[in-house]
């Protein structure tokens, strides 16, 4: 049986299941850019998260319909979610460990103030807390 092994020794996956954060910054658009190149590498599935408060169902719904736009151009295998929560690190790890997720994409920065999905913070809890690897894109 062939093995996919990286420059480390460690196997690769033929497939992965990508778990991208978002909402709605230039840092989270980034991170959804280069969950979809790891994706088309690897034959991955994306699923897009976004966690909104109380009140703003209009704007995540407005964030994953963007993303949406960029999922079905590269053709590549998507689900979308909104969360009702006010603690984004803890959805994108829960959902990462509940769904097997290879791999989570966020950006180091959200939108900030209180208005933000994606808080600072998010990226560096998500790292600590997850099961599986992530991957921070700075932009």
């Amino acid at each position: 049986m062939a093995r996919n092994v990286n420059n480390w020794g460690t196997e690769m996956k033929d497939k992965m299941k990508i778990l991208v954060g978002i909402d709605g910054s230039e840092h989270s658009k980034a991170a959804l850019i280069e969950a979809l190149n790891v994706a088309k590498k690897f034959s991955g599935f994306v699923k897009v998260i976004t966690v909104y408060k109380q009140g703003m169902d209009k704007e995540a719904e407005k964030v994953l319909g963007e993303a949406e736009q960029y999922l079905k151009k590269e053709k590549i295998n998507y689900g979308l979610s909104s969360i009702l929560g006010s603690n984004p690190s803890r959805a994108l790890v829960n959902v990462a460990k509940h769904e097997n997720f290879d791999l989570i994409v966020v950006g180091s920065r959200g939108l900030g103030s209180a208005a933000s999905f994606l808080l600072g913070s998010v990226s560096r809890k998500v790292v600590s807390e997850s099961h599986c690897d992530v991957l921070v894109i700075k932009k």
